[in-house]
């Protein structure tokens, strides 16, 4: 199979409309952001982007990460043999975990190009490690990981990265190959994008009967911010490049909207992740950041933005499920 080509490339039709205009600036400095700085975080925060939830004061930043994927994997219930769809999965460390410790067989997606290099790079490297055949099959395809020595009865996960943007993956895979999905896993995605109704209703198209959307992300708290916490949510929005962070109900709404209902209640879990923005950047970490331009210094400042609004309350971290009737 050949390469999946110029996912994720937006371009405006002669009279679009402003907000059309808005969504691809928007895109493309999310995509240069993450090919610029995706070298960067795997040296500061390692494999997994995301934030970590702290268990215990001696949790390491590595495993407050880990810990998060496993509160998502109790939400979830993916298992051996479970097909996941990670969507914005970043250098694919959740991905390779679920695969690698659970057997699952885990298809993740990304625009950024540089995060598909250092992902199959890094799992190039790892299944060779754990003994796996070292033949190069096509980019597009599966590469398969041994058994989980640790669960017994497991299946052999396997692991794919795609350069594909969430607005194509319904297309691609649903239409095109006819996949479906255990479960669509969200990390700190939704945020970023203008297109949450088209997110929620593709992700709904390619689950399973029975199947789940696992989310975790940021969100405002309250309906209407008083004007001292929408001055926090605005420097969040623009540091972090996202349109505006919604609340819980608005993304409850947009998952009934599409057929799902959730599987338990909101899990808030901001004081356990707010741990994760008190890192401090290496010097030549910091300087390569500052190096990058505006969007990279801007994501140092939203670091401390973050930090103030999970403290003020102003922002929430919720880890939400919702489930396709089987």
């Amino acid at each position: 199979m050949s390469e999946v080509k110029e996912q994720g490339k937006q371009v405006a039709e002669p009279g679009a409309d402003k907000a059309k205009a808005e969504t691809n600036r928007l895109k493309k400095r999310i995509q240069k952001h993450y090919n610029v700085t995706s070298d960067l975080f795997l040296k500061v925060w390692g494999e997994h982007i995301h934030q970590g939830y702290y268990k215990s004061p001696t949790d390491t930043d590595a495993q407050a990460q880990i810990n998060q994927v496993l509160r998502l994997v109790e939400s979830s219930g993916v298992s051996a043999g479970s097909k996941v769809l990670d969507v914005g999965c970043g250098i694919g460390g959740t991905a390779r975990y679920l695969a690698r410790e659970l057997g699952c067989k885990v298809t993740g997606i990304t625009n950024s190009q540089r995060q598909v290099e250092i992902a199959r790079g890094l799992m190039a490297d790892e299944v060779a490690k754990l003994g796996s055949p070292s033949s190069s099959p096509p980019s597009t395809d599966f590469v398969q990981y041994p058994s989980p020595a640790n669960a017994e009865g497991s299946g052999a996960g396997a692991v794919r990265i795609l350069h594909l943007d969430f607005e194509q993956m319904r297309e691609y895979l649903g239409a095109e190959r006819g996949e479906k999905f255990d479960c669509v896993w969200v990390s700190e995605v939704v945020f970023h994008l203008h297109g949450r109704k088209l997110f929620f209703d593709s992700a709904s198209a390619l689950l399973e009967p029975g199947g789940c959307i696992v989310v975790a992300d940021m969100f405002r708290t309250a309906e209407k911010p008083s004007a001292s916490a929408q001055k926090e949510l605005n420097s969040i929005s623009r540091n972090h490049m996202c349109p505006v962070l919604g609340t819980v109900d608005e993304y409850t709404q947009l998952a009934r909207d599409a057929g799902l209902e959730p599987r338990h209640e909101p899990i808030d879990i901001t004081k356990n992740v707010a741990k994760t923005w008190d890192t401090s950047l290496p010097l030549g970490s910091l300087l390569y950041a500052i190096s990058q331009g505006r969007d990279s210094i801007g994501y140092l400042r939203g670091m401390r933005s973050m930090k103030r609004a999970y403290s003020h309350e102003t922002a929430s971290y919720t880890i939400l499920c919702y489930e396709k009737s089987p």
